[in-house]
């Protein structure tokens, strides 16, 4: 299990990206952030204090920057959008978010919800795509929200922008929230991959790219389409609570594992999970089938497969 109380384990150790200047980031995702809601498998009443805890822990590993891989928030509600931001405030590294399909407007919110610009304006410098130079690595931020909704769809104008701008960089790292890849084995009913998967991959691959960072799924994971590789960050609010530290150096990629509960916390987070709608059932069946202690998924250093099973090939 994972225990706050005891160093997180690896999730996969990547032959590429290199960085010739190690590269360390805290990837973050759906941290559902609400100053007010509670209960559901998403344990809204801990969200302040699970984000507070992850930014806590990302100033301990002294990180280049905190990516945010989206659903920020629970609803996207202005008074949400404002404490999410209060406690990012707390981090000492610059901080770089994509929105996920809870943080822009949805007819169901009732309320009015900021557009994706504003969002950009206060968690991303400004605009959509981005790319930030960040230590040894240029982290590329796109949106796969506005023009896919639940699913995700990266729209012509980004893929354009993206083959554009990536042959220029020098070791890009793409972060978004909907997942290139679909999850192994018993897919989880948000297991869905990006609507123009293939084709973004298409382009990431021709301009270099070795790694998508991603969100959504609220499950670690790892894949690998057209010869890019994938690592999916858990979630911050729910089971298994924790987020990705990802270290680029020069004989390779490191992604850990940084637990953000204490066994009292995650008891009641899998409490939730078994007691929810079929997501939380479905998470809180991956940690009765001891998905949590099988790691890594993915070992490039190693001659064999994972102990999983579950390592992706270039083809996959």
């Amino acid at each position: 299990m994972l225990y706050r109380s005891a160093p997180g384990p690896t999730l996969a150790r990547l032959d590429g990206p290199t960085a010739a200047k190690p590269t360390s980031l805290a990837v973050l995702a759906d941290p559902h952030v609400t100053p007010w809601a509670t209960g559901t498998w998403k344990v809204f009443h801990r969200t302040v204090e699970r984000l507070r805890t992850a930014l806590t822990a990302a100033n301990r590993l002294d990180v280049d920057a905190v990516a945010v891989a989206g659903d920020l928030t629970k609803d996207g509600a202005p008074q949400e959008f404002d404490r999410a931001a209060a406690l990012l405030d707390e981090a000492n590294a610059p901080v770089l978010a994509v929105p996920g399909t809870h943080d822009l407007p949805r007819p169901e919110d009732g309320h009015r919800t900021p557009p994706v610009g504003t969002f950009a304006d206060r968690f991303a410098n400004s605009r959509y795509p981005f790319v930030e130079r960040v230590s040894g690595v240029d982290l590329v931020g796109i949106d796969t929200v506005t023009a896919g909704a639940d699913r995700g769809f990266v729209s012509p104008t980004q893929l354009d922008w993206l083959e554009s701008i990536l042959p220029a960089l020098e070791r890009p790292v793409v972060l978004c929230h909907h997942a290139l890849t679909p999850a192994p084995g018993d897919d989880p009913p948000v297991a869905r991959p990006t609507g123009n998967a293939q084709e973004l991959a298409r382009v990431l691959e021709a301009g270099g790219v070795e790694l998508v960072v991603s969100g959504s799924r609220h499950w670690p994971g790892t894949g690998a389409l057209s010869g890019v590789r994938e690592v999916i960050a858990p979630a911050v609010c729910s089971l298994p609570q924790a987020f990705l530290h990802v270290r680029v150096g020069a004989s390779g990629t490191t992604v850990d594992l940084v637990p953000l509960a204490d066994r009292t916390g995650f008891e009641e987070a899998y409490a939730s999970a078994n007691d929810g709608d079929s997501k939380g059932q479905w998470v809180a069946d991956r940690a009765d089938r001891g998905a949590l202690s099988r790691f890594p998924l993915v070992d490039d250093r190693s001659s064999t497969t994972a102990a999983t099973g579950e390592r992706a090939s270039p083809n996959q």
